[in-house]
């Protein structure tokens, strides 16, 4: 074997090993969330937990109308009542993603109006700006807010 032929196989022997061991992370840290910040499946209306966080039954999607640039649109928004479930004060934050046939619908950005203290509870205001109203969606997810 010439020796062009012998350095180009063991060149491409090590580049499928390094990506071999690059695609085969199993420790569990890539992108996806455990422990408090862990994505949490829940229905419509009914009580969940997130992050030391309980938003209380009957939360509804509702829709409001809102004008941009000279079009009325109507957009989603959910107010609920949420408790501080944690041992420090802090702000409720997080997403709520609308997904129907495997497609994202909406993402609505949820934040209590305050900081609450431990055991405390206020309101929730999740406003859906420049989102669609979800519609025929089959999955409604809790997920960390992310920029």
């Amino acid at each position: 074997m010439k020796p062009v032929t012998i350095l180009l196989r063991a060149a491409l022997a090590a580049l499928l090993l390094v990506l071999a061991v690059g695609c085969s992370d199993d420790s569990g840290s890539g992108d996806a969330a455990t422990g408090e910040d862990a994505k949490v499946q829940v229905e419509l209306g009914d009580e969940f937990t997130w992050n030391d966080f309980t938003v209380a039954k009957g939360w509804t999607l509702d829709s409001t109308t809102a004008t941009i640039e000279m079009e009325e649109s109507e957009q989603p928004q959910i107010t609920a009542e949420v408790t501080n479930d944690g041992d420090e004060s802090r702000f409720a934050i997080f997403e709520i993603v609308f997904v129907g046939d495997d497609k994202l619908q909406a993402t609505l950005i949820c934040r209590s109006d305050e900081e609450l203290e431990p055991g405390a509870s206020g309101t929730l205001q999740c406003p859906g700006l420049g989102q669609v109203m979800p519609r025929g969606y089959d999955l409604i997810q809790v997920e960390k807010f992310t920029r």
